[in-house]
């Protein structure tokens, strides 16, 4: 028997495939990178997709501890074309920006469910969004500064994006 209400396992195994989704996105926009020839940005978007895949698995462990079955979903597929870098890196904000809000709403439910199990686990993940926001928000910046990524500038970008993961954020 579950110790969290039916709805609440509906509700995390939506975003246990939601996280799917970020993970399999990550790395279609990785993929796009390494074609293009930002090794960087390429090396970061495929660990940034590892870290979401050990996100879903976080909510498969909960979910299952807590008494109910985690269930992967149907999924449509992420896109994986972008015009440039730039871009790319405005839909991750975006992504990043939705998943935070889809958390923010399961955090808000176990509130009013009273149901303190699920608000404690799900409190990692609200500290997880700040870091994420905050990292693509700096490179959104970073972008800007440089302005046009073209050339020298494009190459700079890479570089730093590249050297990302080698810094503060690990999760």
């Amino acid at each position: 028997m579950s110790i969290i209400k039916e709805e609440t396992v509906k509700l995390l195994n939506e975003h246990l495939n939601l996280e799917h989704y970020s993970a399999n996105l990550y790395f279609n926009m990785a993929g796009w990178c390494e074609k293009e020839g930002l090794k960087g940005c390429s090396a970061f978007l495929y660990n940034h997709s590892a870290e979401e895949h050990t996100h879903l698995e976080k909510f498969r462990e909960f979910i299952n501890k807590a008494g109910g079955q985690a269930i992967m979903g149907e999924m449509k597929a992420p896109e994986y074309s972008f015009n440039n870098v730039g871009e790319l890196f405005e839909k991750v904000v975006k992504h990043e920006e939705y998943i935070t809000s889809c958390i923010n709403k399961l955090v808000g439910i176990a509130i009013d469910n009273k149901d303190y199990v699920t608000l404690k686990f799900l409190e990692w993940f609200v500290e997880e969004q700040l870091e994420e926001e905050e990292l693509f928000n700096d490179i959104i910046k970073k972008i800007k500064i440089l302005g046009d990524l073209q050339g020298r500038n494009l190459y700079t970008f890479d570089k730093y994006v590249g050297n990302l993961d080698s810094k503060e954020h690990n999760s």
